[in-house]
């Protein structure tokens, strides 16, 4: 029931509260190097466009920032930051997102505005948007991701999911292009590489000499949350699972990359993307970090005990069985596959195939094309 009426609450801001003070400002002039980067899950600049505003500020662009972290803030604070957001989206030549956010899809915007949602995540794993009814419901009117001129994918296998997701009719299927993710143009920097992993011998002198795995669970939950106790208990016992293998395996150092919401609220030494950098494997389970660490063609594992649960409530884009990694189900079998995955590596071919098709666009170059999109010459 709390879901529903998030839901209906969403909807009233949406046509009625944000569209007012749109109209109320839209007889401003749009300006030539307004740009707006937004997002509702930070309250800082988001990792997935920090590129992209360095760029910016290089060419010395007139960039707002509206970044609210709507789970950390109350809703009146969140409202207040999306109001002052409306009252300048009339004005701005380019607003940039990577997320959904509700004030960028509730009014018809001015054809001189252009949309840019850049995603916060490579390939297509789980169902998402309009394709998932516990994302966006299907007794939601209209749509809260929908003004969008420019929709950055990872690879050109991501092209018909994400048009599917976001309920993109055909005749304007040049909207979403295979440009990539702009924050993995930084795995292609030999700087930030060198830099990853003298911090990570500096935060983590144990791991000298061993083997180092990342485990990078997807979200599952808040356990304050109503209904979420069993997801944040699942997770609990996955952890145990997974620390207990790498304890019987001497030459083995684990490490867990959480979600912010899953790790309550604590700063982490380094960001999954670091580690990444570092880690000569990676365990995950329904997060789509998989596809980013294609680009290291090193060993990948998913361990999904509540695979058939997860399916039935999510549902996924791919065949589960057709990943490029070892699926292990029983805890039994951890230990085992995590030492035959680290010593004998027999899944190159399938990691080089699945980059080539979802992460094709992720070269180093993406932000490049995506500043080429905004001054004009794509």
């Amino acid at each position: 029931m709390k879901f529903v009426f998030k839901q209906i609450y969403k909807m009233l801001m949406q046509y009625i509260v944000f569209p007012f003070i749109y109209f109320k400002n839209r007889w401003g002039k749009v300006e030539d190097r307004l740009v707006i980067l937004a997002d509702s899950k930070h309250d800082s600049c988001p990792p997935y466009m920090i590129s992209i505003r360095e760029r910016l500020k290089s060419e010395h662009y007139n960039i707002k920032e509206f970044y609210i972290d709507s789970s950390r803030h109350t809703r009146k604070e969140v409202i207040d930051s999306m109001l002052d957001f409306m009252h300048i989206y009339p004005t701005a030549s380019y607003v940039i997102i990577c997320d959904y956010y509700l004030p960028v899809s509730s009014c018809r915007k001015k054809k001189e505005t252009k949309v840019i949602q850049l995603w916060h995540g490579c390939g297509a794993f789980k169902r998402f948007g309009h394709d998932a009814s516990d994302d966006i419901p299907r007794f939601y009117i209209g749509s809260p991701i929908k003004n969008y001129d420019l929709v950055t994918v990872s690879g050109d296998a991501c092209l018909t999911y994400f048009r599917s997701a976001m309920q993109i009719p055909d005749f304007e299927n040049n909207i979403v292009r295979p440009i990539g993710a702009v924050y993995t143009d930084k795995f292609y920097d030999e700087d930030f590489i060198e830099s990853c992993r003298d911090k990570f011998r500096f935060a983590y002198p144990n791991a000298r000499g061993k083997k180092v795995v990342l485990w990078a669970p997807t979200f599952r939950g808040n356990a304050g949350r109503t209904g979420e106790k069993k997801n944040t208990k699942l997770f609990e016992n996955m952890r145990l699972d997974i620390n207990a293998a790498g304890r019987e395996l001497p030459d083995t150092f684990i490490i867990e990359s959480l979600h912010p919401h899953m790790n309550d609220g604590k700063d982490s030494i380094m960001t999954t993307e670091e580690l990444m950098v570092c880690a000569d494997m990676l365990i995950t389970d329904y997060s789509s970090v998989f596809f980013e660490y294609l680009l290291f063609d090193k060993p990948i594992m998913f361990y999904v005990p509540d695979l058939e649960k997860y399916t039935d409530k999510r549902g996924f884009y791919l065949n589960f069985n057709k990943l490029p990694g070892r699926i292990v189900r029983d805890k039994k079998n951890l230990k085992y596959n995590i030492k035959e995955s680290l010593n004998n590596d027999d899944m190159s071919e399938q990691r080089e195939n699945f980059k080539t098709r979802y992460m094709n666009g992720c070269d180093g170059k993406a932000t490049k094309r995506i500043m080429d999109y905004i001054e004009g010459q794509i």
